[in-house]
């Protein structure tokens, strides 16, 4: 994949030195750039049309960069976050399952002890059988 970029990037410069070489006279052509804001004048520069060309890919690589940079810094600050977020609901994941662990082993221990001492849950059914004398409200 690597070797495939490279050719890639090659071929793209030697696209850009023919066009370069055809057009020769397009490249090489003079301008005169100056601002004036009334007040202040700066120029006049006389410059080639290939300056220009390249003065204006580099500033949107430039500008490119930039943004790249703060993106980068804005996922990585979201990808801490979340990571943080992680290890706390990993912690609390493995606090309830040790609490459930544990609330397993007392059932078991109470239904154990239950079995070795007969059925003698406070919820059995009763025994003594009601003689049928209830209160009625008068």
């Amino acid at each position: 994949m690597k070797f495939i970029k490279i050719l890639f990037i090659v071929l793209v410069i030697l696209l850009f030195a023919i066009v370069y070489t055809q057009n020769l006279d397009v490249f090489t052509h003079d301008f005169r750039l100056k601002l004036d804001l009334k007040t202040l004048l700066i120029g006049p520069y006389v410059t080639k049309n290939v300056v220009i060309i390249l003065g204006a890919f580099l500033v949107g690589a430039l500008v490119t960069i930039f943004f790249g940079a703060l993106q980068s810094l804005s996922t990585s600050a979201d990808s801490r976050d979340k990571s943080r977020r992680i290890k706390e609901l990993e912690a609390r994941n493995r606090q309830l399952t040790e609490e459930n662990q544990k609330l397993q082993r007392e059932k078991e221990r109470l239904a154990s002890s239950a079995a070795a001492h007969g059925d003698e849950s406070p919820f059995s059914s009763p025994t003594v059988i009601d003689d049928g004398r209830t209160t009625h409200g008068s």
